[in-house]
């Protein structure tokens, strides 16, 4: 009696638990532009080129403050024994306050420059990275919902083979059909059977990336296929190039490397120059330091101010120092080099790819159309008995298989567009309509 009455409130309370549950488990449409901006707010690359982009504007503040006074404050408390004499550099006294400012560094200035030139090239940099991330989410958010299409079309394919192997079973029972065409027909049907597998894969992986991505339960994922942009024309084979050069953010940032190196070369030459500083101390002494004992007019209130001249005279080190950093100067003017090389080879060679691509996906895109204008053929063949049902079957799976491959091959094809679009600098505004 009493495991029946609890079997009674048990089921209730089971079935309510899965009501509530519900929600947990449905689809979240996120269109294309959505997971875009979730994935630059989620990124961990987006996280550490931010940081190294304050760092190398702190650094170039830092050096910039050269020309701002800097004030300390700090005591020389300690007891004197005879003549007050210093204690770590400074007379002893209850409390001091210095201060010290550049006036005159022609070092300092051209490091400040370098800095400066630092602090584009991180957001630059920053920007690429930006950039990286769109390619990457929107590659994996497009080949999400190219997958699930794929999958589709497989399915579809799977039901036509099905039935033309219990065509073919069927008529091998009959006597009218052979063991051969049996085995292939569970052929074909274990090839479709393995592609499914391999996009069920696909399509779990994919999810879970792009889940992971942009900050969404992977379970939960459900693309919209129409907020996917169309590719924007590619550029003349003329000016491809000259684009990709002008807009590259590996070109850009190399540059700015490049006026880094040749701004620190120019402060390790200019170190041996002379220069100017601004300083100034207040001191407060105390009287048990026998300050009044040693000086005949003793006040325990005391200012010094004044310029600190430099005129370097000799200094091998530094003159290796400056030569070292001129070598380092040629050295970022040949990463430039290389990496507009890169650049203007990576954008020929993107622009044969999609030639070529587009080749393949007009070739898929007849095929497809092909196979759906024989299904017509053959049920005329079946009308007149030069066929059978089996061959038609084949048809339609045929039809599937070729819109399986035509998906695959519309991927491959925008895929190519998009990392030109990366190359030229142009995929933030494809992606988001904005830059």
């Amino acid at each position: 009696m009493t495991k029946t009455r609890s079997h009674k409130f048990r089921a209730p309370f089971i079935a309510w638990l899965l009501l509530a549950a519900l929600p947990l488990f449905a689809a979240e449409p996120i269109d294309f532009h959505q997971a875009i901006e979730l994935a630059l707010k989620h990124s961990g690359t987006m996280l550490a080129a931010s940081a190294d982009r304050t760092r190398a504007a702190q650094r170039y503040r830092t050096e910039r403050y050269a020309y701002f006074p800097t004030v300390v404050f700090g005591s020389g408390l300690g007891y004197s024994i005879g003549q007050p004499i210093a204690i770590a550099g400074q007379a002893p006294s209850l409390y001091n306050l210095t201060h010290n400012q550049t006036l005159f560094n022609l070092s300092t200035r051209e490091t400040i420059k370098a800095a400066h030139s630092d602090s584009l090239a991180a957001n630059i940099d920053y920007a690429d990275r930006a950039e990286q991330v769109i390619l990457d989410t929107a590659l994996l958010y497009i080949e999400l919902d190219n997958t699930q299409q794929r999958l589709i079309a497989a399915q579809q394919q799977r039901e036509s083979v099905n039935h033309a192997l219990y065509i073919a079973q069927q008529r091998q029972k009959e006597g009218v059909g052979s063991q051969l065409d049996s085995k292939r027909a569970e052929l074909d049907a274990a090839r479709v059977d393995l592609r499914i597998a391999e996009l069920e894969t696909s399509l779990d992986v994919l999810r879970e990336n792009l889940g992971r991505s942009i900050g969404r339960s992977p379970a939960a994922l459900e693309t919209v296929s129409a907020s996917i942009p169309s590719a924007p024309p590619i550029p003349s084979a003329d000016d491809l190039t000259s684009v990709a050069l002008a807009n590259a953010a590996s070109v850009r940032v190399a540059d700015e490397h490049v006026r880094a190196a040749h701004d620190r070369a120019r402060a390790e030459h200019r170190m041996n120059y002379p220069s100017i500083d601004f300083a100034g101390q207040f001191a407060e002494f105390a009287t048990f330091n026998n300050y009044a004992q040693y000086y005949k007019e003793f006040s325990p209130h005391n200012y010094s101010f004044g310029i600190n001249l430099r005129v370097p005279l000799l200094n091998l080190a530094q003159n290796a120092r400056a030569a070292a950093a001129d070598a380092e100067a040629l050295h970022a003017e040949a990463d430039a080099q290389i990496a507009r090389d890169k650049v203007a080879a990576d954008a020929v060679r993107a622009q044969h790819t999609i030639s070529q691509l587009k080749a393949v996906t007009r070739v898929s895109r007849l095929e497809f159309e092909v196979a759906q204008a024989n299904i017509d053929a053959v049920k005329l063949q079946v009308q007149q008995g030069h066929a059978n049902a089996r061959d038609q079957e084949l048809a339609i799976a045929d039809v599937a298989n070729r819109q399986v491959a035509l998906l695959q091959s519309q991927f491959e094809y925008l895929r190519a567009q998009l990392q030109l679009l990366r190359q030229t600098g142009e995929l933030h505004q494809w992606a988001l309509g904005s830059k």
